[in-house]
């Protein structure tokens, strides 16, 4: 090689993975050596983790494990603010973060092997991507079940029509997790994707990021193969249905036209789900939320009679 002429490295991306905790105990270690597991030569990776004042051992096994890390890790241990905190923790890790890209996993979940391969790939052969979203699955007590996002919504994604998706979004109460999302960092600090006065999470995220795709002409894809898995056991917020009707009434009224439709649907659906699981205390509640939404008992006429048909006609 000629004298003068230096040869010039390629500058590695890094992947910022954030991570929230509280009273994982049993996963967070799994959660961790999930993301250490994805270590490789052709990008870096960091683990920005804060918890929200557990007290069951979280903290300890999160300390431990970075004694050890392979990795950095940058954590954060606040006093307990409960789910009204969770925007204000993700805002703070997207911002503290310094990744070309930032990923996502709840500290009670764990990536699947190579995780981040094929929506890499997605992102160097379309430089207008923002986001690549993929699919995961579901867990219940070490057995796997099935996939996290169903065949519709897979299908839609894979359409790639962002319009689409925004009316998707904003009309109904829709499942679309973070868990699988890679997205260009720039992209996310921009658009701030969380609201600290909602205790949302996923949807208030997707609806912001659907609006700003829509906005700036810019571009999303899907990864159909599972990336992710998601453990579904007793302490999983979303299961909590007197938590989640504040969620969905919240993110209704603030980004959907039909707020009192999705709503109403909401409580007729939870009011079965009480039935079903005899839960008494979710029963009282929701039967009393009809006399504010009595759109709601048809829901649960309707739901009753459609499973009432089914049933005889089986």
């Amino acid at each position: 090689m000629a004298r003068g002429h230096k040869i010039l490295s390629k500058i590695k991306e890094k992947i910022s993975v954030l991570i929230l905790t509280y009273n994982q105990a049993e996963f967070i270690e799994s959660a961790l050596a999930s993301v250490v597991g994805q270590k490789s030569d052709q990008y870096d990776l960091e683990i920005i983790l804060t918890d929200d004042g557990s007290s069951d051992g979280t903290v300890e096994i999160v300390e431990r494990f970075i004694e050890k890390s392979p990795m950095p890790i940058k954590f954060v241990a606040n006093q307990h603010q409960g789910v009204s905190a969770i925007a204000r923790n993700f805002l703070s890790m997207i911002n503290i973060s310094d990744g070309d890209f930032i990923a996502f996993l709840a500290g009670d979940d764990y990536y699947s092997e190579d995780r981040f391969r094929l929506q890499l790939e997605s992102f160097g052969n379309n430089p207008n991507l923002k986001i690549s979203y993929s699919d995961g699955v579901n867990c219940i007590d070490g057995k796997f079940g099935q996939r996290c996002h169903s065949a519709e919504t897979v299908s839609m994604m894979l359409e790639g029509n962002t319009n689409k998706v925004h009316r998707h979004l904003t009309s109904q109460t829709p499942v679309l997790f973070i868990q699988g999302v890679l997205a260009k960092a720039n992209f996310l600090r921009k658009i701030q994707p969380f609201d600290i006065d909602l205790i949302a999470d996923d949807w208030v995220f997707n609806i912001k990021v659907f609006q700003s795709l829509q906005s700036e002409g810019v571009e999303f894809s899907f990864e159909p193969s599972v990336c992710f898995v998601r453990n579904i056991h007793g302490e999983n917020t979303s299961r909590n249905l007197i938590v989640h009707y504040e969620r969905i009434r919240q993110v209704a009224n603030r980004y959907c036209r039909n707020s009192r439709l999705i709503t109403s649907k909401f409580i007729g659906s939870a009011i079965l789900s009480a039935l079903k699981k005899r839960d008494q205390k979710e029963l009282a509640f929701f039967t009393r939320k009809i006399l504010s939404y009595p759109e709601a008992s048809v829901w649960l006429t309707r739901s009753i009679v459609a499973s009432a048909i089914s049933k005889f006609s089986r």
